[in-house]
């Protein structure tokens, strides 16, 4: 598969967090460590996008990491 075409890393992280908060969600709340990791994570995730937001010209990878970086930053505001 050519590169660019697959899922990235960051897309199969992303919906692994996603399935892991639902499931919390589901079993009750979660406790304060639990939400503090999961804000980490969320602002390492951020770093990322921001960081290879800093380097690309495709136009599209651009407008799909400000895209990601939108969800990232409400999810956190939900926290």
């Amino acid at each position: 598969m050519a590169r660019g075409w697959g899922r990235s890393e960051e897309d199969l992280g992303a919906e692994k967090e996603q399935a892991r908060e639902e499931r919390a969600s589901v079993a009750g709340g979660r406790s304060d460590h639990s939400r503090e990791t999961l804000r980490r994570g969320l602002k390492l995730s951020l770093a990322r996008i921001d960081e290879q937001l800093g380097k690309t010209t495709n136009l599209v990878r651009r407008q799909a990491l400000e895209a990601a970086r939108t969800e990232l930053l409400e999810r956190l505001e939900r926290l």
